[in-house]
């Protein structure tokens, strides 16, 4: 997957470069009631803007819902918020997808992420697509 980026068809409109990966993280995300779930997910891309999340668990969120997302390697819990939701069937089961957006990062967590985003860019092999990703920025 070194293309980076491509994994889900449609038009991109971000803003960021998107490493494509699987990561299993830890979720703790206020639900609609008020409570604060936490389970476990996987990312499935990552950049300097937010996640998408993949989980089993049907956990009751909505947009705008603030939520914490550690990657066991990155450090230090990244807070974000639900930007949109979709439910998927795969092969008899549903699994949710979340794409969540980054929030009130502080200047350490943003260093530390920023440091994780580019580390896994490089050992996943997408240093290329992300230099191709800057240049067409640039137009």
């Amino acid at each position: 997957m070194a293309s980076g980026g491509n994994r889900f068809p449609g038009l991109d409109r971000r803003r960021h470069f998107r490493v494509e990966g699987e990561w299993d993280v830890r979720v703790a995300a206020v639900e609609q009631t008020g409570a604060v779930s936490e389970f476990d997910a996987r990312a499935l891309n990552i950049s300097m803007g937010g996640v998408l999340l993949e989980t089993l668990v049907k956990a009751n969120l909505w947009v705008e819902k603030p939520m914490s997302i550690t990657f066991p390697g990155a450090g230090t819990p990244v807070p974000a918020v639900v930007r949109r939701f979709l439910d998927y069937g795969d092969e008899g089961r549903t699994t949710t997808r979340w794409g969540v957006t980054f929030t009130d990062l502080t200047l350490e967590v943003k260093a530390t992420w920023t440091r994780f985003l580019y580390s896994e860019a490089r050992r996943l092999g997408q240093e290329a697509a992300h230099r191709e990703f800057l240049a067409r920025r640039a137009l």
